[in-house]
């Protein structure tokens, strides 16, 4: 009894201070959780057509690590798409497909999956890069990036009276939660979220979309 009155108290306790800010504050995001984002991303592309955001996984490519040359083995036929053209030239020399460093290269093209995992926070103009996503022919789009609420992220930083300590990918340009990744996809696109997804326990935010 003393057990159910204290989750009772703290239940308590953790609504007031969730109602607190009202309700304009308050975002009711759903999600679902996957153990590992590899082996999501494996089932999703089983024998579909695919088009791979991000493909290279500059500065630190790693073939035994690579997404893409994981994902070509599953795959009925993957795309790449990088600006990093150097790294294009020496991924295809383990998937010899087709690769695009411009939207305007694959207007002829259909794709089962469009797949964008962890690319949208390295981006200079998100609101251009969705643009450009939403002229992708696809029948669905998975878009993840890093949760900024994360337990394991915000546990490894560190800061007191003048310093702050982040422990991020140095070309990040900012952090996305399960609200705001979904708000600007549908802000800036003509993409409209079915489900979002927390990857790897809660590390990964990933919106499910399809086109309007």
């Amino acid at each position: 009894m003393k057990i159910k009155n204290l989750i009772n108290f703290f239940r308590s306790k953790w609504q007031s201070d969730y109602l607190k800010h009202g309700q304009f504050w308050i975002q009711n995001i759903e999600t679902n959780s996957i153990a590992n984002r590899f082996d999501f991303f494996e089932q999703i592309t089983q024998n579909k057509k695919v088009l791979h955001f991000g493909c290279t996984d500059w500065p630190i490519f790693n073939p035994s690590y690579n997404l893409h040359i994981k994902l070509s083995k599953s795959a009925e036929e993957i795309h790449g798409f990088d600006i990093d053209e150097e790294g294009i030239n020496n991924l295809k020399k383990y998937v010899n497909q087709k690769y695009f460093t411009d939207f305007n290269q694959i207007r002829d093209e259909k794709y089962d999956i469009c797949l964008v995992p962890e690319t949208i926070e390295h981006v200079d103009n998100v609101k251009s890069f969705l643009i450009g996503l939403s002229s992708v022919n696809a029948d669905v789009f998975f878009i993840t990036a890093p949760n900024c609420f994360s337990k394991e992220h915000i546990k490894r930083n560190f800061y007191g009276n003048n310093y702050f300590i982040e422990v991020v990918h140095p070309d990040h340009n900012c952090w996305y939660s399960p609200y705001t990744l979904k708000n600007q996809i549908e802000k800036y696109s003509n993409l409209k979220v079915l489900k979002i997804y927390l990857l790897e326990g809660d590390k990964m935010v990933c919106c499910e979309a399809v086109k309007k």
